[in-house]
């Protein structure tokens, strides 16, 4: 059926529509193609700029190695950094090589120990790094990369996770930055550090060498000196004694304030906790400043707060360096006026007090701008200090380290012109017990009156405020007139004083005349007891005060305790204690208790030997001498002894190894060792405990400290009738008189020998035997070339030759041993021919001498092994063999200690071989080989004597 006209326009015009809609929906598209085009070319844009961007910073990142890799390791960017820093180019790496590849075995399996977490197991290969980042170790580690040569590159190592768009984990990131500079610069700093310790243990031992060989002659001078003041002296000798001392003792001080400084500075001072007086302290810093105040006329006065505790637990050395510093420095620097020492206490508590001492003065004063460095090390106010005074501007910088290791502060006040006060803190331990505080009952001076008279305001205070403390009612006056009114007005009131304090130098009238006055005033009813107080001129004021009459007399600076006893005696009250007067009683009450103890002293050196002899004589100890610690060992396996104090530097055996060997031996496990020797250093002090010494005394000797340290570690004794006897002195024994000996100052030496002439002579004797064929074997021994022994001799005729008094022997000695130790072998040969000349010299002048009429004069001390004398070559060749085979472990010793029986027969050391040969029995080869040694020695030693 045809369709119409109508429905074909229509339809016509539908297509006509649908091309429309069409090309429309075409346009359309056309649009949003293009448009995404260009969004697509705009984003691949971007990410081209980002991927050279990021491949930019890849390969300008030369020093940082960054690698990406899949789970299992295999890589898959390797950076230009990397590539510079491991040798291999990408093309090796990518793809063809595992991160595994560029790590130590080895390292990876620490690591895997250490992250795993389970003792015993570790985590494998990929394993590691996985735990690294799932346990979250952002921080870097130091791990090693093996390079291409098979070079090691220390790196600093971060491990990270990289993701996929949906956020699981496909790889790992490894980014290392080089640490090769890093290790080197810690390297060298350790080496720095290291040769920056050795150079301070240099210096340390250094110190410990020089304070040996200074302090072992100071020993001799200020021990020698100290037993010269014991003999009858004239008064000019006693005077040139006590300057010796007083020089001496300075420069000691001096010695130890660079040592102290040089410990401190290292750390290695220590304070101690020990008991102590502090009265006693004090009284050491009167007896040496007080001196030095009293010849510049000024006034040295204490002020001690009377609730000080008496008994107190610290370091009293500590405390009396820096006292004496502060003290010392006071008297230098002012002329006129008066120096106080004052003591309070601050606080009080269960673990002790903390006590405030203040040193002030009416010097030169400082200004405020100088007081801000006036503790730093070598400072001083200003270089005319120096120039003017002297000093090494060590002592107050000293003085500022101790007192901060004593647990207190220091610091200074002053006004120019006008003064200075130094204070300080400490703190203390108190020891409770009798007699803690002083044992002052004042009710016994209830109702007193007294008259201080004195010219200087701050003397009248102290002794008012210490007058006053015992409930005395005090009045002042200023000079003798004054006290005349004061005492004509008392009378008249009724009031008449009890007590007068006179100060002997004032201007007008002094307290000599005014004392005389007083006597002669008719108008006294009751004349009143009287004291005179003074620090000037003692001797003289003793004598003009015995003239007029007076009651007692007070050394300024005036302790409490002093002041009372005193007044209880002239007032005829009762007695007490006297806690500082009877400091020196308590030291022989505590000696009592171990007189006659045996004294086992092991020291090289003749003077150390015999100051430290006279010591502990006088102590009433018995001693005997070892000259090293070989003859320490014999000595102790002949006899028993209470204590060994034992020298640290000796030929043969040293004091260390010495102790050592007697510790091994359980007989002699609580037998007390004692260093003694002239090293100061505080690990010196250390390394001697830790060698199995009880305890350590420094040289030169103080006696104090020496008989402490014997009341410390020897038990106390049951007293035997031969405890009591006097140890008397060397004497007289017919000896002929000295011959002139050119070479030898027989005057010096025999100064230095206490004037021991049978001494002298018995060394002078013995140098003649032993020393006569010296010549001749240093000639053979130089034809050999052995100049180790030529040393050695060289060096033992160095300290003999000090003891015979012959300095050019002792010279020459010491230049051959320089020379030999320093390996200058040319200027050894002459030094050598000029040692012999003077050796032959020396012993050609010694063949004067007149023969011995004695044997070894009394009060000498007991050489080890003194007991007996055999004269048989056979016995001592026989013993040789017999410790030969002992030190070899040989049983033929067994059927050798029977001949050595046979040949030493009725010798009287039966009871030792016995010993020896139950010693083979039981198989104690090395403890027989001890006792023979002992026994050769013996015989050798008698034989040559």
């Amino acid at each position: 059926m045809e369709k119409s006209r109508r429905e074909m326009q229509l339809e016509i015009e539908m297509l006509r529509n649908e091309l429309k809609v069409t090309r429309e929906a075409s346009e359309i598209t056309a649009d949003f193609v293009v448009k995404q085009f260009e969004q697509t070319e705009q984003m691949l844009h971007r990410f081209q700029i980002a991927d050279a961007e990021r491949q930019a910073v890849l390969d300008a990142a030369t020093q940082l190695s960054i690698i990406a890799t899949y789970l299992d390791g295999t890589i898959q960017l390797f950076s230009t950094g990397a590539s510079t820093l491991l040798g291999y180019k990408p093309t090796e790496m990518i793809s063809n090589r595992n991160i595994l590849s560029l790590h130590l075995p080895e390292e990876l399996d620490h690591y895997g120990r250490m992250i795993s977490g389970i003792e015993g197991q570790s985590l494998q290969g990929m394993e590691v790094f996985d735990q690294f980042v799932k346990q979250k170790y952002s921080l870097a580690q130091e791990w090693i990369y093996v390079k291409k040569d098979g070079s090691h590159l220390p790196v600093s190592l971060s491990i990270t996770s990289l993701y996929n768009p949906v956020g699981r984990v496909v790889g790992y990131l490894f980014t290392a930055m080089d640490m090769t500079r890093q290790k080197q610069m810690e390297h060298e700093l350790i080496q720095a550090k290291e040769q920056a310790e050795a150079a301070n243990a240099s210096k340390g031992d250094f110190l410990a060498r020089m304070s040996h060989e200074i302090r072992t002659p100071m020993n001799g001078i200020i021990g020698m000196a100290s037993l010269l003041q014991k003999t009858p002296l004239e008064p000019k000798q006693h005077n040139y004694v006590q300057k010796l001392l007083v020089s001496a003792n300075t420069l000691l001080r001096l010695i130890n304030d660079i040592l102290d400084f040089s410990k401190i500075d290292a750390g290695k001072l220590e304070i101690e906790e020990v008991p102590f007086n502090l009265e006693d302290i004090l009284g050491n810093i009167a007896s040496v400043v007080g001196l030095q105040a009293e010849k510049k006329g000024l006034e040295f006065l204490f002020r001690i707060a009377p609730e000080i505790p008496f008994h107190l637990k610290g370091d009293p050395l500590r405390l009396g360096q820096v006292l004496m510093n502060l003290a010392g420095n006071a008297v230098k620097f002012t002329d006129h006026g008066e120096i106080v020492i004052a003591v309070d206490c601050t606080a009080q508590d269960e673990n002790g007090v903390t006590l405030r001492f203040s040193v002030r003065d009416t010097g030169i004063g400082l200004p405020q701008e100088q007081l801000n460095n006036i503790f730093e090390a070598f400072s001083q106010a200003d270089d005319s200090i120096t120039r003017k005074y002297g000093g090494t501007g060590l002592g107050l910088a000293i003085c500022k380290q101790l007192t901060g290791l004593m647990g207190g502060e220091i610091w200074a006040e002053s006004t120019e012109g006008a003064g200075t006060e130094f204070i300080f803190t400490v703190r203390a331990g108190v020891i409770e017990g009798d007699g803690q505080h002083r044992s002052c009952s004042p009710q016994f001076f209830q109702g007193l009156r007294a008259l201080v008279v004195d010219d200087n305001a701050v003397a009248r205070e102290v002794l008012s405020s210490m007058l006053s403390s015992l409930h005395i009612s005090v009045e002042t006056a200023d000079n003798g007139l004054s006290a005349l009114t004061s005492m004509e007005q008392a009378v008249e009131q009724g009031k008449p004083y009890d007590v007068v304090l006179l100060d002997w130098m004032m201007p007008g009238i002094d307290g000599i005349e005014t004392a005389r006055r007083i006597k002669a005033r008719s108008a006294f009813a009751k004349t009143p007891a009287m004291l005179m107080v003074t620090a000037n001129g003692r001797e003289e004021a003793f004598v003009e005060a015995g003239r007029v009459g007076l009651d007692g007399f007070l050394l300024k600076p005036v302790y409490a305790s002093v002041m009372y006893n005193t007044l209880l005696e002239i007032l005829g009250l009762e007695t007490v204690s006297k806690p500082y007067a009877g400091r020196q009683s308590n030291q022989v009450n505590g000696l009592e208790n171990i007189r006659g103890a045996r004294i086992l002293l092991v020291d090289d050196n003749i003077i150390n030997q015999e100051v430290a002899t006279e010591f502990l004589e006088d102590a009433g100890m018995a001693v005997t001498v070892a000259a090293n610690g070989r003859e320490c060992l014999n000595a102790l396996l002949c006899d028993s002894y209470d204590l060994v104090l034992m020298d640290l530097q000796m030929p043969v055996m040293d004091g260390l190894e010495a102790t050592e060997r007697i510790r091994r031996d359980n007989r002699f496990r609580d037998l007390p060792v004692v260093a003694m020797t002239a090293h100061a250093m505080t690990g010196d002090r250390e390394k001697c405990l830790a060698g199995g010494m009880n305890d350590h005394i420094t040289k030169p000797i103080n006696p104090e400290a020496l008989y402490q340290t014997l009341i410390q570690w020897i038990p106390k004794r049951q007293p035997t009738p031969d405890d009591s006897q006097e140890h008397p002195m060397s004497t007289k024994t017919g000896n002929p008189p000295l011959p002139h000996l050119p070479g030898i100052d027989q005057t010096a030496t025999l100064k230095a020998l206490n004037n021991k002439t049978d001494l002298f002579l018995k060394i002078l004797h013995d140098f003649r035997r032993d020393y006569s064929s010296l010549p001749a074997t240093l000639r053979d021994l130089a034809s050999a070339g052995n100049w180790h022994e030529i040393q050695i001799k060289a060096h033992t005729v160095k300290g003999v030759a000090g003891y015979i008094g012959s300095a050019s022997l002792q010279k020459t000695a010491a230049a051959l041993e320089d020379g030999l130790r320093n390996d200058l072998k040319q200027e050894a040969v002459q030094s050598l021919t000029d040692f012999i000349a003077v050796l032959k010299e020396t012993l050609a002048s010694l063949a004067a001498l007149p023969d011995l009429k004695a044997d070894q004069p009394a009060g000498q001390p007991v050489v080890a092994g003194n007991k007996w004398r055999i004269n048989n070559p056979e016995a001592e060749e026989s013993l040789c063999i017999l410790i030969k085979q002992l030190r070899r472990g040989e049983l033929m010793a067994e059927d050798q200690i029977g001949k050595v029986e046979k040949l030493l027969a009725g010798a009287g050391i039966d009871g030792e071989l016995r010993k020896i040969s139950s010693l083979i029995d039981d198989i104690e080869y090395q403890k027989a080989a001890d006792i023979a040694e002992n026994i050769l020695t013996r015989i050798t030693k008698k034989r040559q004597n």
